[in-house]
Parts: C-alpha cells; structure tokens; sequence
C-alpha cells in the first residue's frame, strides 16, 4: 500500500492514479480516479477493475501484463465506464511495484481523452471529406506554400519600405514575378493536371509541384498582386478572370479564385481555385458574330421597306447633276461663253456627285455591316437626315413631323450613318403604332442631357402596354403579328455599341417616347452642321 504522504500527495496530481494488483484488484485510488469514474476509494478498495470499468478485455490485459513484467512498463487506451455510466477513453500508464506483503502490484495512472479523440477523429473525417472534394471537383484546386511571401512583405513593411501594397507592386514588376517563384505549389487535384500538365506523363503530378511563377503570364502579373494585396489586406477571398498558362505553353482565360482563412493564412498556406473559361469566351463570341448576322439580316429587310425613300434620296442628287451639267453646256454654247456660270455649275455638279457617293457608301454599309466609326457627328443632322429619308413614309401616312433642333449643334461619339438608322428605326415603329389615328404626328428633338446628348423620337399614337415596357427591347419580341421583332433590339445594340443607352416611356399627354441617349463629343462633326430652327414638317 501507499504511505499517507504518498497518498497525499497523488491525491493533488491532475491525472487518475489507481494501484492495483495483478489480478486486478483495486488497492486504491485518488481523488481524480474518483471525479472520472465515480466512486470513493474507500468503495473502490477490493472491487476488480473489470468489474468497475465494465471492461472485457481479458486476452490485452493478458497482453500488457506479459509487456509490463518484461519491460517494468506498459502504456495503451482502455474504453471504461465514466462517473456518469457513458463509456470514455483513457489513456493508461502501468509501472510494476513490489507490495510491502511481497507480491506484484500495478501503479496505473491514466488520462480521460475521450474529447481529445473524438475532435480526432472528426478532424480525419473533415480532412477525408476535403480531400475528396478537393480532388473530385470539376475545378481546378492548387494548395499552396504562401509563407516565404508573407514573411517578407512583413519583413519590409516593419523596415517601412513599404507605404503602399498596390504602389509598391506597381512601381516593381519583378518584385511580382520574385513572389510568384517565392510560393510553392503543395498540392493540386486531378482536374489541375488535366488543365495544367500532361495527363500522359510519367508522373504528371509531379511537374506541377514548382512554384506558380510558370503558369503565370507577364500579363497576368496584376492579378496575382491584387490577390497578395487581398491576402495581405486581410480580405477573406479575391476573385477575377485573367489569363494563365499550361506547362505546354498554351495560354486560357480563366476565372481565378483565391480563399484566406485566418487558420490556414497562421500557417503560410492557402487554397486557389481556378475555372477554365475558354468554352464560355468561345460561346460568347459565338453569340456575337449570331447578333451581328441577326443585326445584318434584320438591316437587308429594312432596306425593303425603305427602298422608296432610298430612291428618292438617289434621284435628288442624280437629277441635280443632270440639270447643272445641261445648264452648263447651254452657258458654254452661247456666242460668249460664261465660263464663271459654267465653273460655279461645275462645283454644284461635284458637290451632288459626292452626296450621291456617299448615300451608295451609307447603304453598302447597311449591309455588309462594315464596322462603324465613333468620329463625332451632328445630332441635329442625324434627325434631318433621318426625317429626309422616311418622307415617302410620312407622307404616306399623313403626318406631320415636328424638329425641335438644339442651337448649340452637339455632336455625339456615334457612327453618323447607325446614327440615322437608330433613328430611322424608332421613328418608323411609331408611325406605324400611329397608323390610322388623326392627325398623326412625330416629334422629333434634341437636346443636352448632362455630359451626354439626347436625343428624342415621340409620337401621338395610343403609347405602350405598359407590361410591354420591360420587354420592349428584347430580341424577338413583338407586338405587331408580321413583326420580326428585332428592330429595337438592333437600336439598342447600336446604342450601346458607343456607350449609350435607349429607354421607353408614355408621355403625359399620350403617345410614346424613345430617348436615345449618347455621349457628347468635341471636335469637328462627320457631317455638315445646319442651322438649328424649330420646323414642322
């Protein structure tokens, strides 16, 4: 047995202290024996350890007890019964002692890690889970080794080298490319050898686990600095497309996602993801070139409807040559020629002959949707031109069309002849919404709006449902049953082609109202200013 100063001092270890006999029979035990498996020593004294632990191991024990007589010590875990009857962990450490009567006796100290593998075991699972997303994911996921970089961006920032994360790598672009080799690749998923490496080789894995600075492009620099200074910055992730390279060479546009949780970022360790996005810039391209044939197909079938006011606008510039070249042959054949009449034809003959160039280059344009010029142009002329060229139409329909012309002349950063389309376009959708009403009329104006030029084509016909609003200029949608609803959409896509924007709306007094809004330009305008005077056509 132990002395009482033995005793007494056990009685203040932390740890469970239990003597026993080889048999198991408990001799006694101190007081945090007695908080972890519930009973008093005086209770416990004489009972048998399987008893009091509701253990069944009778082949370990006899295991330990064969370890413990060899070697004078054994350690191991036993499953016991707690104060409170649930089953617990323990920790065990046996040393052989020599009892005063002269036989064998146990010296067990043990420690309750019930919590401690419990929090293990769902550690290995969390980590079991992460790794087969980790490697499951249809992205590309990089473990990286971030700390080196870390270390010496604290380094220089307690020197004071550093004021500005962002100037700093700005004014450095080595420094950048230093801090790419810096930070080494840990890990990588299937999917990352699949989009990075060579699947085929040997250990394709293995040539991934470098640093990063390879799969980085010159170009794509800044987007690995702002992600430094997101880490740095104490931001939890950082996102943007960029492009980056394989280990063959080939570049990609890819989405690239880095995470900062304070957990990993203490170890110097973080997680990137990466998205391949080379199949979406190919479908939207796609798409594009699909809207830039639509667009062209729809301006062919305009043209149908507009091949009258087209001839119109020919013939004038045709017949004034006609005329002038007539007049001047009459001023040449008289008795004494007036070769001053016949050069001031000459000229006019010219300046017509240009005009009709230019209405031939206009509808060429149109249809081979050659691409548009952002030079600055005239807005008042834009209506002009565009009120000149629907006359058949107006006139066929019986309406009036009001100008109202801003004096100052602004010129907007649009293509003068898509300019006259947009406005061609809208204006013809409400002559036709004003079709059999009286005394139809369209108003159109211009006027400054902020830094930007408006520019406005309304009507006096019945106005807009207004669960049509929404929707109005959307591919495909129309109100009208032999429409191909397209012509608003190809306004819009002009318009914002130069930064613009279009909206609809009803105007108090009834009617529609279309307000294309562009931004001003400076400089001389594409084509002629004309006075600006309010008119009614």
């Amino acid at each position: 047995m132990l002395s009482a100063a033995e005793a007494g001092v056990l009685d203040l270890v932390q740890e469970s202290v239990v003597l026993r006999t080889a048999d198991g029979r408990i001799l006694w035990w101190n007081a945090a024996a007695e908080a972890l498996y519930g009973a008093r020593p005086a209770r416990a004294a004489g009972r048998y350890a399987a008893e009091l632990f509701a253990e069944e191991t009778p082949e370990e024990d006899a295991a330990a007890l064969a370890i413990l007589r060899a070697e004078g010590a054994w350690a191991g875990e036993r499953t016991r019964r707690g104060a409170g009857g649930e089953r617990r962990c323990v920790a065990l450490a046996w040393r052989l002692r020599r009892a005063a009567w002269g036989g064998e006796a146990i010296l067990e100290t043990g420690r309750d890690v019930t919590d401690a593998r419990r929090d293990e075991a769902a550690l290995r699972k969390s980590e079991h889970r992460y790794r087969n997303l980790f490697q499951a994911m249809a992205a590309s996921f990089w473990e990286l080794d971030f700390f080196p970089v870390g270390a010496r961006l604290h380094a220089l920032r307690k020197a004071g080298e550093i004021a500005s994360y962002p100037a700093y790598f700005e004014a450095r672009p080595e420094f950048v490319r230093e801090m790419m080799r810096a930070t080494r690749v840990i890990d990588v998923n299937e999917q990352t050898v699949t989009l990075f490496g060579r699947p085929d080789a040997p250990d394709p894995k293995a040539e991934l686990l470098t640093t990063v600075e390879p799969f980085w492009p010159e170009a794509s620099s800044g987007v690995f600095a702002a992600s430094v200074v997101a880490a740095v910055s104490g931001r939890p992730s950082y996102a943007a497309e960029t492009r980056l390279r394989a280990i063959d060479g080939r570049e990609f546009p890819a989405l690239f996602t880095a995470c900062f949780p304070p957990d990993t970022m203490n170890k110097g360790t973080l997680l990137v993801g990466v998205i391949d996005l080379s199949a979406r810039v190919a479908a939207e391209t796609a798409l594009a070139g699909m809207r830039a044939e639509m667009a062209r197909a729809a301006r062919v079938s305009m043209l149908g409807e507009l091949t009258a006011s087209i001839a119109h606008e020919v013939k004038q510039p045709l017949a004034a040559i006609a005329a002038n070249a007539a007049a001047g042959i009459r001023w040449l054949d008289r008795p004494a020629p007036e070769v001053a009449e016949a050069r001031l034809l000459t000229g006019r003959i010219a300046d017509d002959a240009r005009r009709a160039a230019e209405i031939i280059d206009r509808i060429r344009g149109m249809v081979t949707g050659a691409a548009p010029s952002a030079g600055p142009c005239s807005a008042n002329a834009a209506l002009r031109d565009a009120a000149a060229l629907l006359e058949p139409e107006i006139r066929r329909d019986g309406a009036r069309v009001a100008l109202r012309l801003d004096p100052s002349d602004p010129a907007v950063a649009a293509d003068r002849v898509q300019l006259q389309q947009v406005v061609a376009n809208l204006a013809l959708n409400e002559l036709q919404a004003m079709a059999g009403r009286p005394a139809p009329r369209l108003d159109l104006a211009v006027r400054r709006e902020g830094d930007a030029v408006a520019i406005e084509v309304a009507d006096t016909g019945p106005g807009i449902a207004p669960d049509h609003l929404p929707r109005l200029f959307e591919s495909f949608f129309t109100t009208r049953a032999e429409g191909m609803g397209m012509g608003l959409a190809i306004v819009r896509g002009i318009v914002e082609t130069f930064g613009g924007s279009v909206r609809a709306a009803n105007r108090p007094e009834g009617g529609a109202c279309f307000t294309v809004a562009l931004p001003a330009a400076e400089g001389p305008v594409a084509a002629a200013a004309h006075d600006a005077v309010n008119t009614i056509v």
